[in-house]
């Protein structure tokens, strides 16, 4: 078993091949092998998950497993989009994006303990930020849809979007939370 797993990264990141898939706005995007995963991943998890929610029929729990799936995919692609705006914004942005079957990863060359404080906050709000942006819109236009699909689809991007901006908040190892409490408790101390 190696360290990551703690982390909910299957992949050992110290040995899985780094696939590049190109660039966007100067950062690399690299995938493992194993990025295919990550639907069926998520998938499977709201699917057993929601088998405790007696009162849904099978087709039901497929319904919401598939809407979840979209969310949590959409959601993704856009924390990592928060932290490459927001640290392209603080003149730092991430070297790459690692793509993995259920986290992405971004990686910094060079000795990050000469990085400013104030980059290091603004580089790890961007995700969570950019999470609670998308679930404030979507809650914004929500009560536009008829019901539906598209109403459907809305809520799902809410509670995931909300689920990855205030977890990502939370001062937890691997979160970016851990380096947003750690710079402001700096920065307060003095």
């Amino acid at each position: 078993m190696h360290t990551y797993w703690r982390y909910g990264i299957i992949e050992n990141l110290d040995t899985v091949r780094r696939i590049p898939i190109g660039r966007f706005w100067g950062v690399q995007l690299l995938i493992t092998p194993l990025t295919w995963a990550s639907p069926p991943v998520f998938f499977s998890l709201h699917l057993l998950l929601n088998l405790l929610n007696s009162q849904l029929t099978l087709s039901e729990r497929v319904y919401q497993s598939f809407l979840f799936t979209i969310a949590v995919e959409i959601a993704t692609v856009l924390h990592a989009l928060g932290h490459i705006v927001s640290g392209k914004l603080v003149g730092s942005a991430m070297n790459a994006l690692l793509i993995t079957a259920t986290r992405d990863v971004n990686l910094y060359d060079g000795d990050q303990s000469a990085i400013p404080g104030r980059v290091h906050l603004g580089r790890a709000l961007g995700g969570p930020l950019g999470n609670l942006l998308i679930a404030g819109i979507c809650l914004g236009f929500s009560p536009l849809l008829t019901p539906g699909l598209g109403a459907d689809l809305a809520a799902s991007l809410i509670s995931v979007n909300l689920f990855f901006g205030l977890g990502g908040l939370l001062p937890l190892p691997s979160v970016d939370g851990e380096v947003i409490w750690r710079e402001l408790r700096r920065m307060l101390v003095g």
